[in-house]
C-alpha cells in the first residue's frame, strides 16, 4: 500500500498541475481575444513563463475596447 501511494500522490499532483495550467492557458487565450492582442503570444507567455508571464499579463493588459 504505501508503495502504490508514493506513486499515486506525485502523479495526483502532476496530474492537477497539468488542469491547472490548461484552464489557466484557455482564460488567457480567451482574456486576449477579448482584449485584442495576439492569443498565441499571450498564451506563450502566461503558460510558458509561469508565473512571472501570467504576473506579466495581469498587470500590463490593456483594457477592452
Amino acid at each position: 500500500m504505501q508503495q502504490i501511494l508514493s506513486y499515486l500522490i506525485p502523479a495526483a499532483i502532476v496530474a492537477l498541475l497539468i488542469l491547472i495550467l490548461w484552464k489557466l492557458g484557455n482564460w488567457a487565450i480567451s482574456d486576449a481575444k477579448l482584449r485584442g492582442k495576439s492569443p498565441f503570444l499571450v498564451f506563450v507567455a502566461v503558460i510558458f513563463f509561469f508565473p512571472w508571464g501570467l504576473i506579466a499579463w495581469l498587470i500590463f493588459r490593456p483594457d477592452p475596447p
